[in-house]
């Protein structure tokens, strides 16, 4: 019998339909599974408590990511990571198993937390209160947070259940009481933690921490909501393209850029992925590879990305990854090694317990026990009427009918201008345990709830309600002009860049429209600030890599998307701009368009510092169906003329 740990997810016996359990989403689980939130609460923390030796406690599983580059489970390292620049996790990113990687390594958490969740029912008083936990626990799936979507009206776009330092749950005992919440911090365990295990950038601090001050490195956790609002349109955007528009698993899935990369095909489920690491770290946990799966809110990230490609590959059922060289060696991994669907996944034992997954092996989620709300595919005994059912809830969630969903925020903002108005005033002021090293807003008027999913400086609402708007077919009156026949011009900005170029982690934050350029810490919640590309790079620093730039992994280029689209539709309605066809929005981007470069600590970098920065100009026809779905035709024409002679920009002649 073998003595290593097989990841077997959640052993799962299918219903006489196929059906099996779901992981939910995280305010769904609070708001209409409260036992099962309870549960995971109770769990998550009975998870985290564990010693610092026990391979399946929250900290051993953390560490498998990044840091503390030991083996874990046995398997250990027989490559030249720390003669290169790579990386001493096991983790691969910009590589083509980053998706399936991480597939194996989200069941070995699941099934640690619901082993957890199945011991704490146990444990309430016998009788009913216990029958009760205990059939809660049985279905219990580990909830994934969905920072894509529209928040629920009323809350803000990072939830309070990240944010609060206690929660209210029943404990075992049956009694109601306050405790820590294990959702807003991990505390490390310095006096039981090996030395050497992490760096000494991130040994000082006992908790994981969010946007840490930059004086005393304290969290300052209500920043984030206002970034996440700042530049909902444009994520939205980015994964309503992805899972419509994007039909190869390799463009899909990961970030690495090539000549040879289509200028549809810029974007990756990967690219949106770091920027949600930028967005909730801004130089905490979450923004560096080493120690980000420590911050508790990594793994409702990473359950949201496996998520969207779940969604993807049963939108794309015949589409998988292609042999590709390793971008860079890791702690299993060897640099220029080629990866196919047969790579083993280490450190992920199968379920014999004798040889590691691949990712051949773990493409059907049901392996693991699990699916998610758009995945339950054994509703649909006919193929295409699932598909058709998927196409449509992306469109309802990510607002892909771009015409609707601009109406649809407008109707909107007068019921969340006051929310807006708090969440500017919380972005304005610290925790209560920090003090902040931000400023006030430059304007003191009151903030609204602009159309493109922004904060935007305007008068307060007059009191009187608009006027519904009147349909016609999948495009509101109001709009028609701009889409003849139900047609019109998607517009993207691509980036590429070199990754490890700067050494560390940096972005490029887009722009349309003026903003005060003197002021970094606060690109990110401009106005105009459409969205950006966040670039994972190496800290040779925490590393001890003294290679990481210049030699050839250094060199690895990844490519992002920021869409415009949403953004170009608020300057129609504003009158900047006649319409979405190139012979309006070309002259318009020239004049408006603008992009900058700042690490993750907000300090900014001259865009002709970055090596290989290349910032480009696409656009595709899209057409509207009578069923509000969206039909991207694949074909992307790129203009250089927008972007030659700024600074990175695109040349005319270059190739893209």
């Amino acid at each position: 019998m073998s003595g290593n740990i097989a990841i077997t997810g959640i052993p799962t016996t299918a219903g006489p339909d196929g059906a099996v359990p779901l992981r939910r989403e995280l305010r769904d689980l609070q708001r209409n599974f409260p036992d099962q939130y309870n549960l995971y609460i109770l769990g998550l923390r009975n998870m985290q408590a564990q010693g610092v030796n026990v391979l399946t406690s929250y900290y051993q599983i953390a560490g498998i990511h990044g840091m503390p580059y030991k083996p874990w489970n046995g398997v250990g390292s027989s490559t030249n990571w720390q003669r290169t620049s790579g990386f001493g996790g096991y983790c691969t990113h910009s590589s083509i198993l980053f998706l399936s990687w991480h597939r194996p390594y989200l069941a070995l958490y699941e099934q640690s937390l619901y082993n957890a969740v199945q011991e704490i029912a146990r444990r309430f008083p016998q009788g009913t209160l216990r029958d009760r936990y205990v059939e809660a626990a049985r279905a219990f799936r580990c909830p994934y947070f969905d920072w894509a979507s529209q928040p629920p009206r009323g809350t803000a776009a990072f939830p309070t259940a990240f944010t609060a330092p206690t929660v209210q749950v029943v404990d075992v005992d049956g009694r109601p009481k306050s405790v820590s919440n294990p959702l807003h911090r991990f505390a490390f365990q310095p006096l039981n933690l090996p030395a050497g295990d992490l760096s000494r950038q991130w040994s000082r601090l006992p908790t994981t921490v969010r946007h840490p001050n930059r004086m005393t490195g304290q969290s300052q956790d209500s920043r984030i909501a206002p970034i996440l609002a700042n530049e909902l349109a444009s994520l939205r955007s980015n994964v309503g393209l992805l899972l419509l528009s994007y039909t190869n698993f390799d463009a899909f899935s990961y970030n690495a850029w090539d000549p040879n990369t289509n200028p549809g095909e810029f974007g990756s489920v990967e690219d949106i992925h770091n920027e949600l690491h930028d967005r909730i770290g801004g130089g905490g946990h979450m923004s560096s590879l080493e120690v980000s799966s420590y911050d508790p809110f990594f793994w409702l990230h990473h359950f949201n990305v496996d998520r969207l490609w779940a969604i993807w590959q049963d939108l794309n059922p015949d589409s998988y990854m292609s042999p590709r060289p390793a971008p860079y060696s890791t702690f299993s991994a060897m640099g220029g090694e080629s990866q196919t669907q047969n790579t083993p996944l280490g450190p992920f034992w199968d379920k014999s317990g004798t040889k590691f997954w691949t990712s051949a092996e773990v493409k059907d989620t049901v392996t693991f026990g699990y699916a998610y709300p758009e995945t339950q595919k054994w509703r649909f005994p006919d193929p295409g009427a699932y598909r058709a059912e998927i196409r449509r809830a992306v469109t309802a969630l990510y607002g892909t009918n771009v015409f609707a969903n601009f109406v649809a925020n407008v109707a909107r903002r007068r019921e969340d201008h006051n929310l807006a108005v708090t969440a500017q005033a919380a972005h304005a002021k610290p925790d209560a345990t920090a003090a902040d090293d931000t400023k006030p807003p430059a304007s003191d008027k009151p903030m609204l709830f602009g159309a493109q999913g922004v904060f935007k400086a305007a008068a307060p609402p007059a009191p009187k309600a608009e006027p519904a708007e009147e349909e016609e077919g999948p495009i509101p009156a109001s709009l028609k002009h701009l889409a003849p026949d139900n047609t019109y011009t998607e517009w993207v900005v691509n980036v590429r860049a070199q990754k490890h170029g700067l050494g560390a982690s940096f972005r490029v934050l887009v722009f349309l429209g003026a903003f005060d350029e003197a002021d970094p810490a606060g690109w990110d919640t401009e106005f105009n600030c459409v969205g950006r590309v966040s670039v994972l790079g190496r800290d040779p620093a925490e590393t001890g890599c003294a290679k990481c730039v210049g030699d050839a992994a250094g060199e690895l280029m990844v490519s992002g998307t920021v869409p415009l689209t949403s953004a170009l539709l608020q300057d129609v309605v504003e009158g900047e701009v006649a319409g979405l066809d190139a012979e309006h929005v070309v002259p318009h981007l020239r004049e408006k368009l603008a992009w900058k470069v700042s690490m993750f600590d907000g300090e900014a970098r001259d865009v002709l510092e970055v090596p290989g920065l290349r910032v480009s100009v696409a656009s595709t026809r899209v057409t509207i169906g009578d069923d509000g779905l969206p039909d991207y035709s694949g074909e992307y024409t790129v203009w250089a003329e927008i972007t030659d002679g700024k600074p990175a920009g695109l040349r005319q002649g270059e190739h893209v």
